[in-house]
């Protein structure tokens, strides 16, 4: 081999050296801000432990319903379970669970052993995305169906988890909120 072949070749190598080690601190930093959004995102728990917490918490449970192959449900996750407003309200005042509707896994709720697509229907859930809220005594409040923006949503969590259902309308409590 020439000595202009084997420069040639040593250049070669150390620029895929640099290439390799350019890539891995890549996937590497890119490993760390995925654990930090999953870190400062919404803490989702499954189904009969949230219902277990938000009743020793004394907080509302918000149970996000979806599947696999929903689109909306993407969007739901990308754009309102991620909106730094709703994380910030969620980790403050509510347990949050995440159920696939069409799961043949099993759970509990209120001493009867679901399915949880057959919680998905007891619930009445019959589309997705769809949002059911439940008190922290473990008693249905109401479900949203579709996809719910972070400036809708964010209403709808205050008027549930601080209680302002039992004293008035929804419309009302937006009208105060608005003044």
């Amino acid at each position: 081999m020439s000595t202009t072949q084997m420069k040639t070749s040593s250049r070669r190598s150390r620029a895929r050296t640099g290439l390799t080690l350019s890539l891995l601190t890549l996937t590497a930093s890119l490993l760390v801000a995925d654990e930090k959004d999953k870190k400062d995102g919404i803490a989702w728990l499954e189904f009969e432990k949230a219902v277990a917490t938000a009743k020793k918490e004394r907080r509302l449970l918000v149970v996000d319903f979806y599947t696999d192959w929903c689109g909306w449900c993407k969007v739901m996750d990308r754009d309102t379970y991620a909106n730094a407003e709703v994380v910030k309200y969620a980790k403050a005042r509510l347990v949050m669970a995440k159920v696939n509707a069409e799961s043949g896994a099993l759970t509990r709720y209120k001493d009867r052993s679901l399915t949880y697509q057959q919680l998905a229907l007891a619930f009445g859930v019959r589309g997705y995305p769809a949002t059911v809220f439940i008190s922290p005594e473990g008693e249905f409040l109401t479900l949203v169906s579709g996809f719910i923006a972070p400036d809708q949503f964010l209403p709808i969590l205050e008027f549930l988890a601080e209680g302002h259902y039992k004293s008035m309308k929804y419309e009302e409590f937006l009208n105060q909120r608005k003044s």
